[in-house]
């Protein structure tokens, strides 16, 4: 597949997921929201430390999957670009 345009939306999409069990304490960004690789996405309490969840690649918020408070398990899908 092509690399994703910001223009194109997220046709495929890449999906961002939980590198650790925690809780969801801040999202950054929002639905059809451009970002690029290494953005800061959202923050992830683990461990009782603030872990940054950074975009893999450039492209479009196209779906966030968690919400404030959340506790997610690893390797849960969080966002898709």
């Amino acid at each position: 597949t092509p690399p994703l345009n910001v223009d194109d939306g997220a046709v495929d999409g890449v999906g961002v997921k939980a590198s650790l069990p925690g809780t969801i304490s801040k999202i950054l960004v929002k639905n059809g929201q451009s970002v690029n690789e290494g953005d800061v996405l959202m923050i992830l309490e683990s461990m009782k430390m603030e872990i940054e969840v950074v975009a893999p690649s450039s492209g479009v918020v196209s779906s966030i999957e968690v919400n404030v408070a959340d506790v997610v398990e690893n390797g849960r899908l969080l966002l898709t670009i």
